[in-house]
């Protein structure tokens, strides 16, 4: 729980009669000036003034701290509850863990039911047999009653050993469903999972209402939103609280049988036990913090991991660093994955702030964890932001966002490389995104186009930005230029040139779009599609947003994001950033740093990961920060020696205004997708779609709908250019059983050729 002290009260000793000394006795008695004269009536009266004044303010400061946490509290408890509800924080590993252990729970539960129908035939038969053959036992029975009683009561048994068969059969089948869901699948188990929270929210709610009512009295509305406020203020007041999205569940189908892996849990259990037992049962568990040597340091570790239940052979290459200490974990079995989920627990175990633990497999050894334990901060003190004189760098030379926790700076080179930050609010983006402005506004080689719908750009270097886009149609603008620039670019580049040549002349160019999430479907269409096609002409986006999931940046993440940074986050957008499924298990943590409440409090604001190239370990770092005030003078400074600036040129062949847009877009489709002979009818939709809103009013249909839609409205276009409707034709060679559609390029340019003088 996060706690803040008090405003301190300074009371002057000179001032403040109380406070006694050898060389102040007090009131001279013997005059009768004491407690009761004026003068020190007086005197208390404004001492009990400025004492009540200065607790005055330590109250309004306490009242100010804790209605700002209310209200962020809240706003967090409904962002939680309709995510929740709605199951969109949902990662795919998320929703195919839970749709293949339904899947294997069904099977289970149908396979169950067999086997009970099966069982029962069989008692049932067994039981018909003995009084078959009871009949023929009977006193009156004479010898052909008794063998035709035997005779029945072993066909009888047959048929029921037929049964038992059966059930052996069964139970020997092997699971069959074990198959990975397609994207369609995985969407559907989405569905499912928010319509029964849905429901189950529905249910809670109108079941709390109802008993209301029921009762009667006020009392109950009163506990229920006292209840809400305090969990709204309290998910304001420890972050560490708010709901994070919970580790992908293990899958319930194992290849082993029941015998097999009951025979392996004593196994384990034993071993763990004679471990346990090896490092001394007797002593208390020793917290890290009370370690003053590699020993006992190592042994406070390896007590703490076998406590949790992991199999731990040794705990080796223990160091004390200064901010805490450093050691290698080696399983005898599991996986490194068995610890990472406990490290929460390992916090507590060796008594260190949450987060405090942090793992990080070895890709060299399967079995070995590198454990860094912070006793203190790990980047205290911090170094100073560096300074760049105006026009005094290279885009195409590195430089340092900041330190990592094992003391080297994170150097990287920017140049030609996409962008990524993501942090929840409070995680410290602007300390990178500033840091990245102020080094790319220091080159002479580079500029820096600002885009952000929220109208505050980057603060006071703004100012510098070659380009500004602050509301909707000027952002459409800028990616329009943007696009067109590296379209330009990559025409010009020659055979044997595989990247554009940035000189002062032809700057390298950093659209820096913040707030992502608030673009419109379109312009995150651009932003994607920029990242796609200016790597190589040196014209590239750095997107900063809040979140990762799937709505805000598609799958545009892996190949196009050469440099992604993670500041305290969702634990859901981890796996999305670093391209893994396994990523927390390989020690990506991001999402264990605590963001910053406010002011009074920095907690991890500024700490990052990241994956760039030569810079694939998961290793704690921190941005420097560059404060306003200093940012404002080394605008003014740099603005004083003339800043980077580019002239925007139009696109080659002058005569473009006057040919159908449809046709041009049609084409740049083709274009897009390398030039192929022959481009399928999606594609085209797809690109049409990023060209203008008149292209998607039929999004939300049903894609036979669409297509047929759009197909018309092309040829409606052609015919107001005097040209007849494209061709397209079905590819059977492509799929014999559902033939796709499409147009050839060279009917494309045929529609070029037709169009008149």
């Amino acid at each position: 729980m996060t706690t803040y002290p008090p405003e301190r009260v300074i009371i002057d000793l000179a001032d403040e009669g109380e406070f006694l000394g050898p060389d102040d006795p007090g009131p001279d008695t013997r005059t009768g000036a004491g407690t009761d004269s004026p003068t020190a009536e007086k005197a208390g009266s404004g001492r009990a003034a400025r004492l009540t004044k200065t607790i005055g303010a330590a109250v309004t400061a306490q009242a100010r701290r804790e209605y700002t946490a209310f209200r962020e509290g809240l706003t967090v408890l409904k962002d939680e509850t309709g995510a929740w509800a709605a199951a969109s924080q949902e990662t795919p590993a998320h929703l195919r863990a839970a749709l293949l252990n339904r899947r294997y729970s069904t099977w289970r539960v149908k396979r169950s039911s067999e086997i009970e129908a099966l069982e029962e035939k069989a008692a049932e038969l067994e039981k018909q047999a003995r009084r078959a053959a009871a009949a023929g036992q009977v006193d009156d029975a004479t010898a052909a009653d008794h063998k035709q009683a035997a005779t029945a009561a072993a066909v009888l048994r047959d048929e029921a050993a037929a049964w038992r068969q059966r059930v052996r059969e069964i139970h020997q089948q092997p699971y069959t469903g074990h198959i990975d869901p397609s994207d369609d699948e995985l969407e559907g188990q989405r569905r499912r999972t928010a319509n029964r929270r849905w429901a189950a929210l529905a249910t809670l709610g109108l079941a709390v209402g109802g008993f209301e009512l029921a009762v009667g009295s006020l009392l109950l509305p009163a506990l229920t939103a006292t209840g809400i406020l305090l969990t709204g203020w309290a998910k304001g007041r420890i972050p560490g609280w708010r709901r994070a999205l919970p580790d992908v569940p293990a899958l319930a189908y194992e290849t082993e049988t029941d015998k097999k892996k009951e025979k392996k849990n004593k196994m384990e259990k034993t071993e763990q036990a004679e471990q346990t037992a090896s490092v001394g049962t007797d002593s208390q568990p020793l917290r890290i913090g009370q370690a003053t040597t590699e020993e006992e340091a190592g042994t406070a570790i390896l007590r703490a991991l076998i406590g949790e239940g992991l199999a731990i052979g040794s705990v080796t290459d223990v160091t004390r660093e200064k901010w805490g200490w450093k050691a290698t974990a080696h399983l005898t079995k599991g996986k490194p994955a068995d610890l990472v989920l406990r490290l929460p627990q390992l916090d507590v175990a060796l008594g260190v702030r949450h987060g405090g633990v942090m793992a990080q497999p070895q890709m060299a050894a399967a079995g070995s964890v590198v454990l860094r334990i912070l006793l203190g901060d790990p980047f205290d003190p911090m170094p100073p932001h560096p300074l760049y004189a105006p026009r005094s760098n290279s885009i195409l030379k590195p430089f340092s966002l900041g330190p990592s926790m094992d003391g080297s700076p994170t150097q990287v080179t920017i140049a030609g490389q996409n962008i990524m930050v993501i942090a929840v609010p409070g995680g410290g983006k602007s300390a990178i995104v500033r840091t990245l402005a102020d080094y790319i506004t220091s080159c002479t080689d580079a500029i820096v186009v600002d885009v952000d719908p929220t109208g505050r750009g980057l603060g006071p270097l703004r100012h510098l930005a070659a380009m500004t886009a602050y509301d909707a149609p000027r952002i459409d603008d800028v990616l329009d230029w943007a696009i067109r620039e590296a379209e330009i670019r990559t025409e010009r580049m020659g055979d044997d040139v595989d990247n554009w040549q940035v000189t002062d002349d032809s700057p390298a160019v950093f659209v820096i779009v913040d707030e992502h999430p608030q673009l419109t479907k379109t312009q995150k269409a651009k932003v994607i599609r920029l990242g796609r096609i200016g790597r190589k002409a040196r014209v590239t986006v750095v997107l900063l947003s809040q979140d990762a999931t799937s709505d805000v940046v598609g799958d545009a993440i892996a190949d196009v994001f050469g440099i992604r940074i993670m500041l305290p986050c969702r634990k859901a957008d981890v796996p999305l950033v670093v391209g893994s499924d396994t990523a927390i298990s390989e020690g990506w943590m991001p999402h264990r740093l605590v963001p910053s409440p406010g002011d009074w409090d920095l907690a991890d604001a500024g700490a990052f990961y990241i994956i760039a190239p030569g810079l694939r370990d998961p290793i704690l770092r921190k941005a420097t920060f560059l404060d306003a005030p200093t940012a404002t003078l080394r605008t003014q400074e740099r603005l004083a020696a003339g800043a980077v600036t580019i002239t925007p040129e139009p696109a080659d062949g002058g005569d473009d205004e006057n040919l159908p847009p449809v046709l041009m877009s049609i084409r740049a489709a083709f274009e897009k997708h390398g030039d192929p002979d022959f481009l399928l009818t999606d594609q085209i939709l797809d690109h049409l779609a990023t060209t203008g809103d008149e292209w998607r009013q039929w999004d939300d249909s049903e894609p036979e709908h669409r297509r047929r839609e759009v197909k018309k409205k092309i040829a409606r276009d052609l015919k107001k250019a005097g040209l007849p409707p494209l061709k397209t034709v079905r590819r059977s060679d492509l799929n014999k059983d559902n033939p796709p559609s499409g147009t050839w390029r060279s009917d494309v340019e045929a529609a070029f050729e037709g169009l008149p003088e």
